[in-house]
C-alpha cells in the first residue's frame, strides 16, 4: 500500500475549508439540489464528494487550507467519473486515471440517477463499512467524534454515489452488492494509491485543451524558407537518424513520434508568434524563435542538448520507447485532447482545418514526459505522460 490508511485518514483531518469554499461548491452543484439519492438530497452527497476529494488533494500536497486549486481537481475527478466509461478498471496494481475521451454528458447522467434505486442489500453494505471506518477511527483516536461522525458521513456518500455511477453506466436503475465492491474499492485506490500528479493530470488535460492559446497558434504557418532552415537543422537530422526507434508509438502517435523534436519547435514557435501578434513565421523569423523555443524547454526542465548532441538525443528516444500499454493510454489521452479542443472551439471541423495542430500538440507532450525523465531504466511510462501533460499546461499559462 502506498499511503498509510493512518496517516491518510489524519491528514483528512488536520485539513480544513477556506471561508469560500462553500460558495464555490454550490455553483457546482446547486442545479442537484431538488433531486434524492438512497433518502438524501443528491446535493448533499455531491457536496460530500467533492469535499473528500478536495480534503485529499491538500493533503497530498501538504497544505493546511483547502483553495480553489483543490477544489478544482476534485470537480475534475467527479467530471471522470460521471462522463467516461470503464472507470470501474482502475485496481491497486494499475492505480491511475485513463485519459478517455468523454462518452456522455456528466450533468445529465447526474440528473438521471434520480431515478434509481440503491437497493437494501446494497446500502446494508454501505452501512456496514461506514460502522468499520468509524471504529477504525476511533480505534486509533483520529479527531473527535464529531469529525469522525462528519467523515464517516462522506465517505459513505462517496459510495453511494460510485455504486450509483456503476450501476447506471452497466444499464440498471437498481443497484447490486458488486456496484458496492466497486465502488469501495475505487475509493480505496483513490486515497492510499494514487499519486498527486494523476489528480493534477485531470485538472491539466482539460485546462490545456480548452487554453485559447492552441486555436491561436494553429491558425499561424510558416514561410517555405523556415520550413527549409528547420529541416536542415540538426534536431532535424536526429529525428532521422533515430526516430525509427520509436516504431512503437507509429500506432497512437503517426504524426507525432518520428518528428518529436522539430514538431514541437514548430508549436512552440507558433505559441510565441501569437503572443507577437504574427501571422506568419518567417525565414527571417528564425533564429528567434527557436532560440525562444529553447529557452521555453530550458524552463520545464529539458536541456537544449537534446536538440543539438547526438548522444543526448539517442538518450530521449531511449527513453520515449513505450512500455507495456502505454501506447494504447497514448491513444486515449490523444482522441480525449482533441474531443475537449473541439468543445471548447465550438467547431467541429476545427481539427479539420489544422490538422497539424494535434500532431505538434503530442510531440511536445513526448518530449516534456521524456526530457524529464530522470532515470533511464525504463521506458516511457503512464507517469510521464501525465508528468508531461502538467508541464505542458504550466507552460501555457506562463
Amino acid at each position: 500500500m502506498a499511503r498509510k490508511p493512518v496517516e491518510v485518514y489524519r491528514g483528512l483531518f488536520m485539513v480544513r475549508f477556506d471561508s469560500e469554499a462553500s460558495t464555490r461548491m454550490e455553483a457546482v452543484i446547486g442545479r442537484f439540489s431538488d433531486q434524492k439519492l438512497a433518502g438524501e438530497r443528491l446535493s448533499t452527497h455531491l457536496t460530500r464528494f467533492l469535499g473528500l476529494w478536495s480534503r485529499l488533494a491538500a493533503y497530498l500536497d501538504s497544505k493546511d487550507v483547502i483553495g480553489l486549486e483543490d477544489l478544482t481537481m476534485s470537480v475534475d475527478v467527479l467530471d471522470y467519473f460521471t462522463s467516461t466509461t470503464k472507470w470501474w478498471t482502475m485496481t491497486r496494481e494499475k492505480p491511475w486515471f485513463i485519459m478517455r475521451p468523454p462518452s456522455r454528458d456528466p450533468r445529465e447522467f447526474i440528473k438521471s440517477i434520480d431515478s434509481l434505486q440503491v437497493d437494501a442489500p446494497t446500502l446494508s453494505r454501505i452501512s456496514g463499512a461506514t460502522d468499520k471506518l468509524l471504529s477504525f477511527l476511533e480505534e486509533h483516536n483520529l479527531a473527535n467524534a464529531n469529525a469522525r461522525s462528519e467523515l464517516c458521513a462522506t465517505v459513505r456518500s462517496t459510495w453511494t454515489l460510485l455504486s450509483a455511477f456503476m450501476c447506471k453506466s452497466q444499464g440498471r436503475n437498481i443497484t447490486i452488492e458488486a456496484d458496492f465492491e466497486v465502488a469501495y474499492d475505487i475509493v480505496r485506490v483513490l486515497l492510499f494509491y494514487i499519486s498527486l500528479n494523476d489528480f493534477r493530470a485531470l485538472t491539466a488535460i482539460r485546462t490545456l485543451a480548452t487554453n485559447p492559446k492552441l486555436p491561436a497558434a494553429a491558425m499561424i504557418g510558416f514561410s517555405p524558407g523556415f520550413e527549409h532552415q528547420l529541416d536542415s537543422s540538426v534536431a532535424a537530422r536526429l529525428e532521422r537518424l533515430h526516430g525509427g526507434r520509436l516504431a512503437p508509438l507509429l500506432l497512437s502517435a503517426p504524426g507525432s513520434s518520428r518528428t518529436i523534436l522539430t514538431n514541437s519547435l514548430r508549436l512552440l514557435g507558433q505559441l510565441q508568434a501569437a503572443d507577437m501578434g504574427l501571422t506568419r513565421i518567417d525565414e527571417e523569423h528564425y533564429d528567434s524563435i527557436i532560440m525562444g523555443a529553447i529557452g521555453t524547454l530550458e524552463r520545464t526542465g529539458v536541456s537544449p542538448t537534446l536538440l543539438g548532441d547526438e548522444r543526448a538525443a539517442l538518450n530521449l528516444f531511449n527513453r520515449l520507447r513505450p512500455e507495456e500499454g502505454v501506447p494504447e493510454l497514448l491513444n486515449l489521452m490523444t482522441r480525449r485532447l482533441e474531443g475537449l479542443i473541439v468543445d471548447s472551439t465550438g467547431n467541429r471541423d476545427f481539427l479539420l482545418q489544422y490538422a497539424r495542430l494535434v500532431p505538434r500538440l503530442v510531440a511536445l507532450l513526448l518530449l516534456l514526459a521524456s526530457g524529464t525523465k530522470t532515470s533511464s531504466e525504463y521506458g516511457l511510462q503512464d507517469a510521464d505522460l501525465k508528468r508531461g501533460l502538467i508541464l505542458f499546461n504550466a507552460l501555457l499559462e506562463e
